[in-house]
């Protein structure tokens, strides 16, 4: 198989480069390289450096995205567990149990968290209504 011979513009390495081929990747810097026919000459496409980089900002933007999603998790559950404490006294023990339990995220009601939290937010706003008008 006949090839061409050239040298990385990188890093100087020699390289063959096999007939028809339009890219290359450098056996020494890892560069990918582009052959340009018409010039007969190559052309970085991107450095091993550059893909690292790239690499480590996805890496790094995924890991910021996952803390946020925490960081909002725990500040929903501090206003819960908030408001389930506030309506303790007019909605029942058990029920603000239930509903703190949820809040930390312990609940074995599979998934029905927030309704327990918005049932006992609108049960103390109903309270809080009926008390307003009677007295």
């Amino acid at each position: 198989m006949e090839a061409k011979h050239g040298h990385c513009p990188n890093c100087s390495a020699p390289l063959d480069i096999p007939m028809g081929e339009t890219e290359v990747v450098c056996d020494f810097c890892e560069s990918r390289l582009k052959f340009v026919p018409a010039t007969e000459e190559l052309e970085v496409v991107r450095t091993r450096e550059e893909m690292k980089y790239r690499e480590r900002v996805a890496v790094r933007q995924a890991v910021l995205e996952k803390q946020l999603r925490q960081e909002e998790t725990a500040r929903w559950r501090e206003t819960a567990a908030r408001v389930a404490i506030a309506a303790a006294p007019a909605v029942g023990g058990a029920v603000a149990r239930a509903a703190f339990r949820t809040a930390l995220g312990r609940a074995a009601g599979g998934g029905c968290g927030c309704l327990t939290i918005l049932a006992a937010g609108a049960a103390v706003l109903v309270l809080l209504v009926l008390r307003a008008l009677g007295g």
